[in-house]
C-alpha cells in the first residue's frame, strides 16, 4: 500500500472480513513497508516482497478460500505478473 493513503482506515474497513494478513512493502518511494501495515494490524505475516507474499498466500488457501489482494494498483500489478509466470511456466 502507498504511505500516503489511508492505511489505518483501509484496514480498519476490512479487518472483519480477513482472517490471515501476508503483508509486503510495496517498492518505491511512496510504498509503505510491511512493517508499516502490521503496525496498523497488530497481525499478521510480514513478507520481503509481494510475490512471496503472494506464493505464500496461495499455498495456505482451501478451495473455498478467497484471497484478496489490495493496497494500491501496484500491488495487484505484481501478483498478476505472478500469475501469468504460473501460466506461463505450466503451473
Amino acid at each position: 500500500m502507498l504511505h500516503d493513503k489511508d492505511i489505518a482506515g483501509t484496514l480498519a474497513n476490512l479487518a472483519p472480513e480477513v482472517d490471515a494478513w501476508y503483508c509486503a512493502p510495496l517498492e518505491g518511494p511512496r510504498g509503505a513497508t510491511a512493517e508499516q501495515l502490521v503496525e496498523h494490524l497488530r497481525c499478521g505475516t510480514v513478507y520481503s516482497s509481494v510475490a512471496q507474499a503472494w506464493r505464500a498466500a496461495m499455498a495456505d488457501a482451501k478451495v473455498e478460500d478467497t484471497v484478496l489482494v489490495c493496497g494500491s494498483f501496484h500491488t495487484v500489478a505484481q501478483v498478476m505478473e505472478e500469475i501469468d509466470a504460473g501460466r506461463i511456466g505450466g503451473e
